[in-house]
């Protein structure tokens, strides 16, 4: 099982539906947040591991490269206390999340605020924890870049903040391949071009396909840098942040379908893995 297809979701069960899929009918964002996506996974890390280390729930959240926000509307509706805060370039996919997600949770969606911006700019907003998940931030090629990125992050989280990253490797990430996945009513098509070795940078597409034989070929498209743990783990102490932690997914499950991640030091290679990058103020 690749990484791809356990990021987050760790083959999450996937409640019955009905419809028919075309790719005229199909919309990608909702295929994308139920193929790749589950907040509720995320957020319930996010809160153990804070609290664990902090003695408290964290309550204020900075989405990066939020896209459709699903994750700062989970996170907003799970409590009256907790606010969030979104960033991406994309107005088109935050006006979507602002209709399909925020325009879901009702009045809680006053305590989202979702920012049409760079995440290399700094933000006022001060928030307990901040994510740069799905491998977004594999954007930035250059260590400079990523460098300066990870200091604007530190600046803006609290006294007692975290930040937190999702990251995936193993050797099966430098091969060219393309994984099929079926869910009800449509396949998810994870596909990888080479990777370069020289500039340590590989293409990945996703599509969906359909029962009726129509496609929606490169829904989503992505050129990334594939930047090693140790390499992100010595970028965040170089940003300032005095410890950075591994988070592993192990082999057990918790029996719905999510992967259980354990705190540790030193793991063995795998053809695919996914872990969490923590990095504390």
């Amino acid at each position: 099982m690749s990484a791809r297809f356990t990021q987050r979701n760790k083959m999450k069960k996937h409640k019955k539906r009905e419809p028919v899929y075309t790719a005229a009918t199909a919309d990608k964002h909702v295929l994308y947040e139920m193929s790749v996506q589950n907040a509720e996974a995320d957020m319930e890390f996010i809160q153990k591991t804070f609290q664990s280390k902090r003695g408290r729930k964290p309550r204020s959240l900075r989405e990066d490269f939020c896209g459709t926000a699903k994750l700062c509307a989970t996170w907003a509706a799970n409590s009256e206390e907790a606010t969030a805060v979104g960033i991406d370039l994309d107005e088109s996919t935050l006006t979507w999340g602002r209709t399909h997600n925020l325009g879901t949770i009702g009045s809680a969606a006053s305590r989202v605020e979702l920012l049409n911006k760079n995440v290399l700019d700094p933000i006022v907003q001060k928030s307990d924890v901040a994510v740069a998940f799905n491998f977004s931030y594999c954007i930035f090629k250059e260590r400079e870049t990523l460098l300066n990125y990870f200091k604007q992050v530190r600046e803006g989280l609290s006294d007692d903040g975290a930040f937190l990253l999702d990251i995936h490797g193993g050797t099966e990430c430098h091969e060219s391949l393309e994984e099929v996945k079926d869910f009800e009513g449509y396949e998810y098509v994870w596909d990888q071009e080479p990777y370069d070795a020289i500039q340590g940078t590989a293409k990945r597409f996703i599509h969906f396909r359909f029962p009726d034989g129509t496609e929606i070929s490169r829904a989503f498209e992505y050129d990334w840098r594939l930047w090693s743990l140790p390499e992100l783990r010595d970028l965040m102490l170089e940003a300032g942040f005095t410890s950075a932690q591994c988070y592993w997914e192990g082999d057990d499950g918790d029996g719905e379908g999510n992967g259980i991640f354990t705190e540790t030091n030193e793991a063995e290679n795998e053809i695919s893995w996914i872990a969490y990058l923590v990095g504390w103020v």
